[in-house]
């Protein structure tokens, strides 16, 4: 429904020294933070007041002495702002109409301040202000380090190792 992603470079610091306050910093904002793999969060806050879940995702990349943040906010609307939203627009189309406009604003400004709160926590852990970037170049491909063969039954690409293949269940010769 609602999304808001921006992107910020921090040259000469290390993801390792930041990512731990990071996520404490969601955490005390009423945020349920989980740890996706490394160095990415996920969370997510049921805004009452309004009836959207609000949810971030944030990695963190680390490349030429540099540490990459990447932050995509959104907001969904719940099944109990689902349904209110319904019985409102029935029974007081033009306050529904009024109350979501409100809602949308409330919402966009509540997103705005929780970003600017937490690039201003990041420049201050950091000792340093982030700037606004475009995404780093994708990393160099790794090279394959096991011998791989197609599968005579269905043509996946499978690793020799193996002793049949897991798409069409062909024995391995």
């Amino acid at each position: 429904m609602f999304e808001k992603r921006e992107y910020r470079m921090y040259q000469g610091v290390s993801r390792e020294a930041i990512y731990p306050q990071i996520c404490d910093f969601w955490a005390r904002q009423g945020f349920y933070v989980a740890q996706l793999s490394p160095f990415q969060i996920h969370g997510q806050s049921y805004h009452q007041k309004i009836g959207l879940r609000r949810e971030f995702y944030l990695w963190i990349d680390e490349r030429q002495g540099a540490s990459y943040i990447d932050l995509q906010f959104n907001a969904k609307i719940t099944d109990e702002g689902l349904i209110g939203g319904a019985a409102a627009a029935v029974i007081f189309w033009p306050v529904a109409l009024v109350g979501g406009a409100v809602s949308y604003k409330e919402f966009e400004d509540d997103a705005r301040n929780l970003m600017g709160s937490f690039w201003a926590y990041v420049d201050q852990i950091a000792n340093k202000s982030g700037v606004t970037a475009a995404a780093p170049p994708p990393a160099a491909p790794q090279p394959q380090t096991q011998d791989t063969t197609p599968c005579k039954g269905c043509g996946a690409i499978l690793i020799k190792t193996w002793k049949a293949c897991p798409y069409c269940g062909k024995a391995m010769d």
